[in-house]
């Protein structure tokens, strides 16, 4: 019996695009007052994190 020899060929990986993450929404100031508790996150917009602490900030 002869065997027909195939030569060894190496899989090509698959290009799939890598997925977009997202921007990590990092912890921006943390403030307790009192029994109050406010954590800003960097998705805050700033005027109203600024609203929010004209309020609460004397």
């Amino acid at each position: 019996m002869i065997e027909k020899q195939q030569p060894i060929v190496a899989l090509g990986h698959s290009s799939k695009p890598k997925k977009a993450r997202p921007p990590r929404n990092n912890l921006l100031l943390s403030l307790k007052k009192n029994d109050l508790e406010l954590n800003f996150y960097s998705s805050l917009d700033t005027e109203i994190m600024n609203k929010l602490l004209e309020k609460v900030l004397p």
